[in-house]
């Protein structure tokens, strides 16, 4: 069970996306009574860092019951994080072992924000339970989880996109 646990933390810790507040700066044209938002270019950063730990949750709970990688991996997922998922998921099907998240909720603690805004670095809190299959029954009970991991993200192109780059242990 200990070599499933970099893919558990991975996938609880993808399962869902909370915490933390965008920036949103609001102003008001006197000479009208409409009021537009604009948002800073930093802050349309992180919510595409946000956007990419959400998706690549997401990937990483179907791959977790799946056991391969869909053709949608690449919109979040990325070198060695995508071979880490794909190395799992391997691993898992020769046992014909499936891992289901129950209730999985993370919350990003923080983003930070390379100088050059091509690479990101979000810490994340994984709270989860992940129940394990084996050839479709039950093995035991869920395995219960509470842990921090930093997320390395990589920017694609010039637009806010990012791709979950490498995940570890925080």
């Amino acid at each position: 069970m200990r070599r499933t646990l970099p893919a558990l933390l991975a996938c609880l810790l993808i399962a869902g996306c909370g915490g933390g507040s965008s920036r949103i700066a609001s102003t008001t044209n006197t000479s009208t009574t409409t009021a537009t938002t604009t948002v800073s270019p930093t802050a349309q950063l992180e919510q595409g860092v946000r956007r990419a730990i959400a998706l690549n949750a997401e990937l990483s709970n179907w791959v977790l019951w799946h056991n391969s990688i869909p053709p949608w991996a690449a919109r979040s997922t990325d070198g060695p994080a995508l071979a880490a998922l794909r190395s799992a998921s391997a691993a898992r099907r020769r046992q014909h072992l499936q891992m289901l998240g129950v209730s999985p909720h993370f919350q990003v603690i923080s983003i930070t924000l390379s100088p050059s805004f091509t690479r990101a670095v979000a810490v994340v809190q994984v709270k989860g339970e992940v129940r394990p299959y084996r050839n479709g029954k039950l093995l035991g009970h869920g395995i219960k989880e509470t842990e921090r991991a930093r997320l390395q993200l990589h920017r694609v192109g010039t637009a806010s996109t990012f791709v979950v780059w490498k995940v570890e242990a925080a």
